[in-house]
């Protein structure tokens, strides 16, 4: 194609216009001839709008013969494709100009060169000169999102579907407000399957949104190809999530070869999780920065689909460095193939953590890998309903307890739902914990410690560490090991024991476990429901006196699901005065209007409790109406969930009275979170009534020991011992002004904010100015001699 240094005339350009739509801007016209055949030439129109290119007849009407958007330049050369000849070199910068600007509007976080991907022009200082051009035309800012309303129009236009302003106005609005780099599928999941290919394709070239990610949803096979052209050349996807999506079998394999066309990739976090993809697993040898976090929990994958995946894991140099996050928990992993598996764990990487719940591995086979290769990062590991292969009469692997002595940064251990043998639940004779081999001042020589406990005693390295040991089926034998060491294990600070059978042998466990000093989340549910109704009481006082415990640890309580029953107000009644849980979890226990009733009570006068659960309780409209009264006058407790089992069957009894409870419920929560000057007056009014009847008794108590041992020492003669008699009177002197001097603070405290909020200046107020005084004229005054000196 040749063209013409002649204008498009008015006449024709008006045609043009009509031909090509008047709602499009055209930005550039020009008249050019068409080669056709051999030398035989045309005359035609070359047209550029915003993101859209037209070749139009040269004659009255004009038509539109050719079309392209600016997004679909062609990335190789075809020479059945149309190619634009123009005889100048100006002529022909003029065009690529144009465009490049058009395309810098619609990409303004993009080089036009990256969208044009064949740009060649001779000589290549042409290029440098054009790039120049379009960085002083673009504009400051891109719009919202990057400009992904601009950029979706474009993509609609080039896909030929439908521009819906809907789609425009939520980014543009809501993911604007809330500043989010998800684009999340849901949101639009209203819309047709061909909306979404339109909103999928703008990542290709949006520069703002980082995550792509939907749940829940099944997507079509065009909206899975349209992501994997996006994954194959987007260069700012960081994180992909397609949970429960619908994904076919080999769409990991399609995912894998888009990631390996892909140099500029950024992808680092992927969940597939909940995908049938079988054992056709996603292969990751030639990612070329590797992954941070990879899910691929219940996605049926087999022992050797799982091979596969640690072979490609393993074939990755980046990947020991990168990968910190692995899912594989609700794939069947049963049996001793998984080699490969374990050869990569057993390989010194990065993992944080590593979830192989509901997968049936081998516990002990997965602690000799972790314990070569992941003793250095690993913080969580879930191995719930895990399987202990161990022959009976045969030794614990001693791998197992070495790993959980090793291990430098562990903080989180679920094994809950595994069945431990005997020979894992007792210890060997030999295995006895002294502090010559456990390294830990606080245990006893004659400690015997199950294994897994023996190493997290004897480990120096862990400090913060929640071990879930539910539904283990410890029973009897289980909670006479826990007896004997629980007491002096110093880095467990939260035990699930819940759901073990426990049941009579709870009494002398909680001694025990009173003893503990780390231990502040604690979990004992479903271990009451064989308990004798005459041996339940025992059990329950134990419990109170554990959680009465004036220097107790333990900030957070669970008896969830251990059908109580009426029961249950043995340990409400103690909730009023308790000054250390924040947290309590009640449901499930049937405790029914009565425990609502005592609950009620021990919110009126508790200012601890920040959280209370307890649904399920078959709790009557009116008992739902005695707790909301409580919170009325209890201005600390923050969240409290609407028992939605229990307010559905009151709802039937009762409407008005429990929608009014409810309602009532609500604002008192509301009001709880709000800042307000009565709300610490009440909290401390509260405060000082218990703190009256435990810490200042205590002192009276210290007081009056102190004040017999003076009477006995008065009549001594010895210097030394009338000195102490002085500094002891001295002290119990101090220790009763201290009883009062916490009220006086406040107080002092209270006025200070009333002097800030009104004009008069109280006694601190006056202070402070005084002192601000001083200190001015002290710093005059040096300034002053420094001048002096300075100009002598």
């Amino acid at each position: 194609m040749s063209e013409e240094t002649s204008n498009v005339p008015r006449e024709l350009l008006e045609s043009v216009r009509d031909a090509v739509g008047r709602k499009i801007k055209l930005g550039y016209k020009k008249k050019v001839k068409l080669e056709v055949k051999g030398d035989k030439v045309e005359n035609r129109v070359l047209a550029l709008a915003s993101h859209r290119g037209y070749l139009l007849t040269a004659r009255i009407p004009a038509k539109v013969e050719q079309t392209f958007n600016y997004l679909e330049i062609p990335s190789q050369y075809n020479p059945s494709q149309i190619s634009l000849r123009l005889v100048s070199m100006e002529e022909v910068n003029e065009v690529v100009c144009h465009i490049g600007v058009c395309v810098q509007r619609i990409c303004p976080a993009l080089s036009p060169v990256k969208v044009m991907k064949k740009l060649s022009m001779e000589p290549p200082e042409r290029i440098a000169a054009l790039q120049n051009v379009w960085e002083t035309q673009s504009s400051g800012e891109p719009g919202p999102c990057g400009g992904f309303s601009q950029q979706y129009r474009c993509v609609c236009d080039w896909l030929g579907l439908p521009y819906r302003e809907e789609v425009q106005w939520d980014v543009d609005t809501i993911y604007l407000t809330q500043d989010t780099r998800e684009l999340n599928l849901q949101d639009f999941s209203h819309l047709e399957n061909r909306d979404l290919v339109a909103i999928i394709a703008v990542l290709e070239f949006n520069q703002w949104f980082t995550k792509l990610a939907t749940k829940d949803y099944k997507l079509s096979a065009d909206v899975c190809d349209q992501i994997l052209r996006v994954v194959a050349r987007s260069g700012r996807l960081e994180e992909l999530v397609l949970d429960n999506a619908g994904l076919k079998t080999d769409f990991a394999q399609k995912l894998a070869n888009a990631l390996s066309q892909n140099a500029a990739s950024g992808l680092h976090s992927l969940n597939l999780a909940n995908n049938p993809l079988e054992d056709r697993g996603a292969q990751f040898a030639k990612l070329r920065k590797g992954l941070k976090h990879l899910n691929l929990s219940r996605t049926s994958l087999s022992p050797k689909g799982v091979n596969s995946l640690a072979q490609s894991l393993s074939a990755n140099q980046s990947m020991p460095s990168t990968l910190s996050y692995l899912d594989l928990s609700g794939n069947l992993l049963r049996g001793d193939d998984l080699s490969h598996f374990y050869n990569f764990l057993g390989q010194p990487n990065s993992l944080s953590t590593l979830d192989l719940s509901n997968t049936d591995c081998s516990l002990d086979s997965l602690c000799s890998a972790l314990l070569k290769g992941s003793l250095q990062h690993l913080s969580v590991l879930n191995v719930s309903k895990s399987v202990f292969a161990h022959r009976k009469g045969k030794d614990i692997p001693p791998a197992f307890k070495q790993f959980f002595s090793s291990v430098l940064s562990l903080s989180t251990i679920n094994v809950s739902g595994t069945k431990l043998p005997p020979e894992a639940l007792k210890s060997p004779s030999s295995l006895i914990l002294d502090q010559k081999t456990c390294r830990s001042p606080v245990l006893s020589s004659d400690c015997k410690i199950p294994p897994l406990l023996l190493g997290l005693a004897c480990n120096p390295s862990l400090k913060e560490v929640a071990l879930d040991l539910s539904c283990c089926e410890l029973r009897s034998g289980g909670s006479q090991i826990l007896e004997g060491c629980i007491a002096e294990i110093p880095n467990i600070s939260s035990l699930d024991i819940s759901d073990n059978g426990l049941d009579s042998d709870m009494s002398t466990l909680l001694v025990w476990l009173a003893k503990n000093r780390s231990i502040r989340h604690l979990s004992l549910g479903k271990n009451f429901n064989n308990i004798k109704s005459k041996n339940l009481a025992p059990v329950l006082d134990n419990l109170v006196h554990m959680i009465q415990e004036e220097e107790s640890p333990l900030t957070s309580l669970s008896l969830a699901d251990s059908k109580l029953k009426a029961e249950l107000s043995i340990v409400l009644n103690a909730l009023g005065s308790n000054g250390s849980l924040t947290r309590v979890d009640i449901s499930g226990n049937g405790m029914g209007d009565l425990g609502a009733k005592m609950l009620a009570k021990a919110l009126q006068i508790n200012s601890k409790l920040r959280t209370v659960i307890w649904d399920r309780n078959n709790v009557s409209p009116q008992g739902l109406q005695d707790v909301a009264a409580a919170l009325e006058k209890n201005f600390t407790i923050r969240f409290m969930p609407i028992p939605i089992i229990d307010a559905s069957q009151a709802l039937k009894a009762s409407p008005e009275k429990t929608e009014d409870a409810l309602m009532r419920m609500e604002n008192y929560l509301f009001r709880n979170h709000e800042t307000r000057k009565y709300v610490q007056e009440q909290a401390y009014r509260l405060q000082q009534g218990i703190v009256t009847t435990t810490t200042q008794q205590m002192i009276d108590r210290i007081c009056v020991k102190v004040q017999d041992h003076l009477n006995s020492l008065k009549n001594s003669e010895q210097d030394t011992i009338l000195e102490d008699v002085k500094m002891a009177e001295n002290l119990m002197k101090d220790a009763r002004n201290s009883k009062t001097l916490l009220p006086n603070l406040y107080h002092l405290g209270a006025t200070s904010r009333k002097e800030l909020n009104g004009s008069s200046a109280g006694p601190i107020q006056e202070k402070l100015d005084s002192m601000a005084g001083e200190v001015a004229q002290v710093m005059d005054e040096q300034l002053q001699v420094t001048s002096y000196i300075k100009s002598l």
